[in-house]
């Protein structure tokens, strides 16, 4: 006997798993409020109409404008376990590999370095412990997954009496072969999604 899958909700309200995958590095989780994504500015493809000298009109298209995110966050660290932001936005290096400081007490000074991240929003009826994790069978949920996505902007605030950073993550919505950088699915129940990105770079 097959389980009846759970009925698709009105709306995705309130909570999601959020998943944020830094470049050659494992995922992070920032579990939020969906309140607190304040921006999804996922572009736009424009249309302009040229007027001919017979009165008509060709359309010429506009090329598709970069996409962003923006969130708030909670950091009560400097580290980068998920409990902070700064060493996000101002990364090192070490060699030629990304580094890290962990070692308390952390420092970090502001960099020129852009490293690439991935991002996971993940909605459903039942969330796993993880955004990158595929939510159980029979168990609604939607899912929005960007790659190649740079920290934009980390603003420090105070708002509220409660500390909190306001995160942009912005990114092409192509890489220079035309593929996409951004991917979003569904599941009514009756099948799982896909596997989640475990990279920033490639899905």
């Amino acid at each position: 006997m097959t389980t009846a899958f759970e009925t698709t909700p009105d709306a995705w309200k309130e909570v999601c798993a959020i998943g944020i995958i830094p470049e050659d590095s494992s995922e992070l989780q920032f579990a939020g409020l969906t309140e607190d994504i304040s921006g999804m500015d996922f572009g736009e493809k424009d249309i302009e109409g040229v007027p001919l000298v017979n009165g008509g009109r060709v359309v010429k298209f506009t090329p598709m404008g970069d996409e962003s995110i923006t969130m708030k966050m909670y950091p009560v660290t400097a580290d980068v376990d998920g409990t902070g932001t700064v060493q996000l936005f101002h990364p090192t290096v070490a060699g030629t590999a990304w580094s890290s400081d962990e070692a308390d007490p952390i420092e970090i000074l502001n960099s020129f370095r852009r490293r690439k991240f991935g991002i996971i929003l993940l909605w459903a009826t039942v969330l796993p412990a993880a955004a990158s994790t595929v939510p159980v069978v029979n168990i609604p949920a939607y899912r929005i997954q960007v790659i190649n996505a740079y920290m934009t902007v980390c603003k420090p605030s105070f708002d509220d009496k409660t500390k909190t950073a306001e995160v942009t993550f912005k990114w092409a919505p192509f890489q220079k072969d035309g593929s996409a950088n951004k991917r979003e699915d569904s599941t009514a129940g009756a099948t799982q999604l896909n596997a989640g990105i475990s990279s920033a770079i490639t899905f």
